[in-house]
């Protein structure tokens, strides 16, 4: 019986919502509300941190003219945006490579299996936590048909027209992973996946295969690394409100 009770009053505070925005027609107006959101992990608990360089993911369709030291781009790209966080120590690229002296193929990917050999490092280091990860980038190509619509004075009509086209997928898939040294625990463990698209002819896609693609993969190196940094850190996001005046 509440239950009927309260669907009831649910339905007729529902109905007068409504009729209220209907009545007030151009009294209603949208606008945008800043709302904080907070970071999903607390990294004030660390002081000093470690980016390990970047490895690549070792698979068959893994574009061929990846530039090597990818990896280290993204280590050092890294490094300097978590640097602008206050009160975070993190250690320089140069104090970096100093400090591993030739490690960084045993440290590889912060794989689970190596956690003992990156966890020695980490306290070789004096630091609090170990941020690394690995990154794959390659492309899909599929046949697409593009649809549109051109008036046609013979037969005084709209026509439907179609043309074929091979649409080439950049696909960069970025994973990162943060290291408690104190716990021995993956504090974050997440992958980023961005993509980028490309229309080409049969002629076109032939000499993509052999085109430069650092451009490609830089933006979308900064696009996956924007999330992150966005996630980690506190932030506004915009909410919608519907203001009846």
């Amino acid at each position: 019986m509440n239950q009927t009770i309260e669907a009831l009053c649910l339905l007729v505070l529902t109905s007068i919502m409504i009729t209220v925005l209907i009545g007030c027609g151009d009294s209603v107006r949208k606008i945008n509300i800043p709302v904080k959101v907070d970071s999903q992990i607390n990294l004030d608990q660390y002081n000093n941190l470690v980016v390990l360089p970047f490895t690549a993911v070792k698979r068959r369709n893994m574009l061929a003219n990846v530039p090597v030291d990818t990896g280290n781009e993204i280590a050092l790209t890294l490094r300097y945006k978590l640097g602008r966080r206050k009160g975070l120590n993190v250690i320089s690229t140069q104090e970096t490579f100093l400090m591993l002296d030739g490690e960084t193929s045993a440290v590889n990917t912060l794989a689970k299996a190596n956690v003992d050999r990156v966890i020695s490092i980490g306290e070789y280091m004096n630091v609090d936590a170990i941020v690394g990860g690995n990154y794959d980038f390659y492309a899909v190509s599929q046949p697409r048909r593009a649809y549109s619509e051109r008036y046609s004075r013979t037969l005084q009509r709209y026509v439907t027209y179609y043309q074929d086209y091979l649409e080439k997928t950049y696909v960069l898939s970025l994973q990162i992973r943060i290291l408690d040294v104190a716990t021995k625990e993956f504090v974050w463990d997440e992958l980023y996946n961005r993509r980028a698209s490309e229309a080409h002819s049969l002629g076109s896609m032939i000499i993509s295969e052999v085109a430069p693609t650092n451009s490609i993969l830089k933006n979308l190196i900064q696009q996956a690394l924007r999330k992150f940094i966005r996630e980690i850190s506190p932030h506004y996001e915009t909410e919608y409100r519907f203001l009846v005046q």
